[in-house]
């Protein structure tokens, strides 16, 4: 099943970005999320907004919010974006270097990082 964000398939690293995008916004709108995040991150509210512009910065932000349960149930409800839906996107945003060889010249994404738990079906 391909997972999509805002009726469209997560087709590559565009819409891996977007769906970043908006869940750093849906973080950052809030106070306590916020103050969560950047301690987590050790970043400082003046940086984010420069580190947004970078792929390797977005991609964390999806790891982060696939590492929270509550989080990705927050997003799920509020962006309507599937927790599936960030994995995907943390796909498409990790870097080829996390391609690893198999059998000569074939090659295997990395699996992302899955949350602890399942809360959706």
């Amino acid at each position: 099943m391909t997972e999509t964000f805002q009726g469209r398939a997560i087709a590559g690293r565009g819409d891996a970005e977007s769906v970043a995008i908006q869940v750093l916004n849906f973080i950052v709108s809030d106070v306590d999320r916020i103050i969560q995040f950047l301690n987590v991150t050790g970043l400082q509210p003046e940086t984010i907004r420069a580190s947004a512009t970078s792929s390797h910065f977005l991609l964390g932000v999806l790891e982060y919010v696939a590492k929270d349960d509550e989080l990705l149930k927050a997003i799920d409800e509020e962006l309507k974006i599937r927790p599936a839906a960030i994995l995907a996107a943390i796909v498409h945003l990790s870097p080829e270097s996390d391609m690893r060889p198999l059998n000569g010249d074939k090659k295997i994404e990395a699996a992302p990082q899955l949350p602890r738990r399942n809360l959706f079906h």
